[in-house]
């Protein structure tokens, strides 16, 4: 089973102040490491329900918020517009 990840900052848990989706400050930051961790939580209930393949989209802005070094290396993950 394939499965397909799209990822925005907003909708995050813990993301709740527009300085969590703006670069350059220390909540956008913070925001980024949330998205991640979400997004490996997803990534693992994939593949625990029996996915195959899991390929993540990073779908915020210029689609370089995820932090591919913490990323569950399971998945496969699209960056950059």
């Amino acid at each position: 089973m394939k499965i397909f990840i799209s990822a925005d900052i907003e909708g995050v848990a813990g993301v709740v102040i527009p300085q969590h989706g703006a670069p350059g400050n220390p909540e956008y930051e913070r925001a980024r490491r949330l998205m991640t961790q979400e997004v490996n939580a997803a990534i693992a209930g994939a593949f625990e329900g029996g996915a195959t393949e899991v390929l993540v989209n990073d779908s915020h802005g210029p689609m370089v918020n995820l932090l591919p070094e913490e990323l569950d290396p399971r998945a496969e993950l699209i960056l950059g517009c």
